[in-house]
């Protein structure tokens, strides 16, 4: 059997010829084929020039040369199967006709790796069927179990603790007196608080005010009977009679206060 490698640069030597001068004779440039065909220069001349050393493994140089002729308008598929590449017996290449008519050449290797890829390919996609996840049916899908929430009732102990009993209102400190007043009509007043005036002025009807002293505390007033005050949070009670000029004073510890009439308004130009 002929050496593999003395059969490859045969017929490359052969297949480059022929190429070579039907490029030639269309006046086409390696350049102009290297951009047709997406194919290195340098390859396509190494392919012309019968150079086997530069160009790659037998299996690729083969497909460059059905490239290389397609480009041409030649039957590449049956160019290229007449390179080898594995040992075989020699035979002449008939040179094509431009258009792929009378071309009855056959290739072979090509078929081995289109097989193998396929092969491939169906092993891949079974393995990928295999192992997919399997969707869980919704039969399969079962409700969780909701736990039953209990409200215990309530312990007599809690019932006690739950409802406290209502803290008393906070009574004014024995340490103050706190006088609370309420205008049922217009009235003139002025409050003193431990020997210092804190209020002069006139109050309208509808008017609640309050004052705190530490010892002492002086309501005066010129209208009595609109004037109500209750001392302590104690009830309210008019100071006097309407039109009635009076002054009481209210003590720390003291419930009843001392109160004395006039029949005179005091100056009401004491400032604000």
């Amino acid at each position: 059997m002929p050496d593999l490698t003395a059969q490859q640069a045969e017929k490359l030597t052969e297949i480059g010829t022929f190429l070579h001068e039907k490029r030639l004779e269309l006046g086409l440039s390696l350049e102009d084929l290297a951009a047709k065909t997406l194919v290195r220069q340098s390859i396509l001349a190494a392919i012309e020039k019968g150079a086997l050393d530069e160009l790659p493994e037998a299996i690729y140089t083969q497909g460059f040369i059905r490239r290389f002729a397609d480009a041409m308008g030649l039957d590449g598929k049956s160019l290229a199967a007449h390179f080898p590449t594995m040992a075989e017996s020699a035979r002449p290449i008939d040179k094509p006709t431009r258009g792929g008519t009378g071309i009855g050449f056959q290739l072979r290797p090509i078929h081995l790796y289109l097989t193998y890829f396929a092969v491939v390919v169906a092993a891949v996609a079974g393995l990928a069927y295999l192992f997919r996840p399997q969707p869980q049916s919704i039969t399969d899908i079962r409700p969780a179990p909701t736990p039953e929430v209990t409200n215990p009732s309530p312990s007599p102990a809690n019932q006690a603790t739950s409802s406290p009993d209502p803290s008393p209102a906070p009574t004014p400190s024995s340490d103050v007196v706190d006088v609370k007043l309420s205008l049922s009509g217009a009235s003139w007043l002025e409050v003193e608080a431990d020997g210092e005036v804190v209020y002069v002025g006139i109050l309208e009807a509808g008017t609640e005010r309050s004052w705190q002293a530490k010892e002492r505390l002086i309501v005066r007033t010129g209208n009595a009977g609109d004037v109500k005050v209750s001392v302590n949070n104690g009830p309210a009670t008019p100071m006097g009679a309407v039109g009635e000029v009076t002054e009481k004073e209210y003590v720390v510890g003291q419930a009843t206060p001392s109160s004395t009439a006039t029949s005179t308004i005091p100056d009401a130009s004491v400032p604000n």
